[in-house]
């Protein structure tokens, strides 16, 4: 028998007696004695009533039979029970009879024993009881778990989970319930029994509406539904007063209840990948949000009042209908961060962010409609703030700068901001190109932006280059992860200032390293931004009488976009992270070299995904082997030859099984047989974030390099 925790330890009833288990409990908390230990006292003498206590080895032959029945599918035996600690009695209790049976159904077929199961289930029990079935293949969850009343902590993510039913209300203490990643359709009206639930982690499923009763969870702060099919919120949403994040992007809201502004402690919405139309004008009362997305909807206008938010740190509304923003938008104090690019009717920006000594950042890049005068005003507003001192970064593309009179240059060291070749006589000006790559699917030759059927964003490009006028030799394609944004252009930043530094370093110096880093930092790299804001996989919607051709024809409109820039250069990388990785494999044949941090290959069985049937989600995975195994074959039809491939994994069980599924799939025998470049690259990091993880231990930069050189080699 395994060591058991302190307040929940095996008794025998009957054959065992309380001194036996006294002496097994001694035994387990002090081991046997060794030589030079202090002599035990003498015992005392047992009176006639007290049976003498069982050895050990009677003991553990006891414990043993009792497991042997319970392997054999017999209930398990009267006399091995738990026993827990009872406030009221200050004394061990009897916990009682198991309820699931090893015979159980629900228990048939997982990926460990059903025993392991029922002991789980038997650890949890008790006053702040934790119960971890999280990946193990559930259909249906054990009946015996919705009696644990005393429960805290429930993980049921990554099975195959189809219905909660309403006896969840019964855990009344709970609060924390994990439901990611299986194939639930609804949220059950039992919630609202479950009065002290903190966070509710939903995203993933197939969800279709979120009960009013969720408005009984008055103590909920975290709601996470990313990822399902939800069209609608509740209004009861609003009387959860300590809700402080709301997440559900990539689902198929087109409203937000007006009651939103009851929930007066939300500090984080996020809605990107939606249907939205309008804003609740009651969202401007939340006084304490620090963060809203709201990134490819349909918005035509933002609440005016948005400026009185006080401690609103980051706004992004990029890639919708916005025709201008709220006049008072820059009173927003303690805004740093304003993303409003990939809205072509946008006219104006507000006058007011230059007063905004917070800011730091806006990126307005393809909104075509921007008045030239305007732009330059707010451009030459910007330095006059800080006593003088240069303002925000102003991310602009080449054609808004060109109405505005600005003039450009090739960058140098010295510019700051240049994330490219091209460079401002305002410091603070980063400019880039959207070129007209991303044709829409309506023909739209000069459209940034990636549209499907019905007119809804779906994703944008951006191009910069090393220098004006010119190709780099090399092509880094950075795919965006699901938050929708590019998540690679600080480390690229990097990368150029890391390539320029040594260039000047190497200067005259001999030998092929020296030259190598001289040639780098004369030609450098190009970059192509790629970012999907619906949360789609770089894939389709999965909805509609299309069917499976119509997610051919949304991976088309983004395979044709980045095919049509890729195939001006000499040689190709793509780079992505956890969604973006995937894009990264997904793309893999357009590129000579790909590189995949943490992706999702087989959806199927991903905690991380998007509301999508199982049928889209095996369409996705051989679409996405597919294209792995034409690019390391050569097969790619881009006349690149064959291709290198890396997937980078952390020591997360679930990040390990999405990995290996690819050479799984393409079979390891066949990559050893025909020398294919693929493998798969493991790190010591027990983290879904492991590009993040690298950067932080300045290990993502020298990789990227190493990568980036070899490709400049090649070229």
């Amino acid at each position: 028998a395994a060591p058991l925790p302190w307040r929940a330890m095996a008794a025998s009833i009957g054959a065992v007696t309380s001194s036996a288990a006294s002496a097994l409990k001694w035994g387990r908390r002090h081991g046997p004695r060794r030589r030079g230990d202090t002599p035990p006292r003498a015992p005392r003498t047992a009176r006639a009533s007290e049976a003498p206590p069982p050895s050990f080895e009677e003991t553990e032959a006891i414990l043993r039979r009792a497991s042997e029945a319970r392997t054999e599918g017999a209930p398990p035996p009267s006399f091995e029970r738990t026993m827990l600690w009872c406030d009221d009695e200050k004394k061990f209790v009897n916990a009682g009879e198991p309820q699931t049976r090893l015979d159980d159904p629900c228990l048939q077929g997982l990926t460990i024993e059903p025993g392991e199961v029922v002991s789980r289930i038997d650890k949890a029990r008790g006053k702040g009881g934790r119960l971890d079935l999280t990946g193990i293949g559930l259909t249906k969850v054990p009946d015996e778990v919705w009696t644990l009343t005393d429960l805290t902590d429930l993980q049921l993510s990554n099975n195959k989970i189809t219905r909660i039913p309403d006896d969840v209300g019964n855990l009344t203490e709970l609060e924390r319930l994990g439901l990611a990643g299986n194939r639930l359709t609804e949220i059950p009206e039992g919630i609202g029994g479950c009065e002290c639930l903190e966070g509710l982690w939903a995203h993933g499923n197939l969800i279709g509406r979120v009960p009013d009763a969720i408005g009984r969870c008055e103590r909920l702060r975290h709601l996470m539904l990313a990822g399902n099919r939800i069209r609608e919120l509740p209004a009861s949403l609003g009387d959860c007063k300590y809700l402080e994040e709301l997440s559900v992007p990539g689902n198929r809201l087109k409203s937000l209840p007006e009651t939103i502004g009851g929930a007066y402690m939300l500090r984080v919405i996020d809605v990107h990948g939606n249907r939205i139309a309008r804003l609740p004008d009651s969202i401007a009362r939340l006084k304490s949000l620090e963060e809203l997305s709201a990134q490819g909807n349909c918005l035509t206008s933002i609440p005016d009042d948005v400026g009185e938010m006080r401690r609103l740190v980051r706004l992004n509304v990029a890639e919708n209908k916005l025709s201008s923003l709220p006049k008072g938008l820059g009173d927003a104090a303690m805004m740093t961060t304003l993303w409003c690019y990939g809205n072509p009717e946008l006219r104006s920006l507000p006058m007011s962010l230059a007063k905004n000594v917070s800011l730091k950042s806006v990126w307005c890049e393809g909104c075509d409609a921007l008045e030239g005068d305007g732009v330059r005003e707010l451009v030459e507003a910007l330095p006059t703030r800080k006593g003088g001192k240069g303002g925000a970064t102003i991310g602009l593309d080449l054609a808004q700068c060109t109405r505005a009179g600005l003039k450009i240059r090739p960058a140098t060291t010295l510019d700051a901001n240049a994330a490219g070749g091209l460079a401002c006589d305002h410091p603070h000006v980063a400019v880039s190109e959207m070129p007209g790559a991303a044709e829409s699917s309506r023909g739209g030759a000069d459209s940034r932006r990636v549209e499907m059927p019905g007119g809804y964003s779906r994703g944008y490009f951006k191009h910069v280059r090393w220098t004006e006028g010119a190709d780099a030799p090399v092509l880094i394609v950075a795919f965006g992860s699901a938050p929708g944004v590019p998540n690679w252009g600080g480390l690229l930043r990097k990368l150029r200032r890391d390539l320029l530094a040594r260039g000047v370093a190497c200067a005259g110096g001999a030998g092929p390293d020296a030259a190598a880093a001289v040639e780098a930092a004369a030609v450098g790299f190009d970059v192509l931004y790629v970012a999907d804001v619906a949360r789609s996989w770089y894939h389709g919607e999965g909805i509609g009488p299309g069917g499976t051709a119509s997610n051919d024809e949304a991976e088309r409109t983004w395979r044709e976009g980045i095919g049509r820039v890729a195939g001006r250069y000499a040689r190709v990388l793509n780079l992505g992270d956890s969604m973006g990785a995937s894009a990264s494999l997904l793309f893999a044949d357009v590129a000579d070299h790909a590189i995949a941090f943490c992706p999702q290959v087989d959806l199927v069985s991903a905690s991380i995904r998007p509301g999508r049937s199982a049928r889209w989600m095996r369409h996705y995975r051989r679409a996405l082997v597919s294209a792995v195994d034409r690019a390391v074959s050569g097969r790619g039809g881009s006349g690149r030859g064959r291709s290198r491939v890396e997937i980078h994994s952390g020591t997360w069980e679930h990040d390990l099984a999405q990995a290996d599924f690819v050479p799984d799939a393409i079979g390891r025998d066949r990559i050893d047989a025909e020398g294919l470049a693929l493998e798969v690259v493991l790190h010591p990091v027990d983290n879904h974030r492991l590009a993040l993880a690298l950067e932080e231990g300045d290990e993502l930069l020298p990789m990227v390099r190493k990568a980036y050189h070899e490709q400049l080699a090649a070229a």
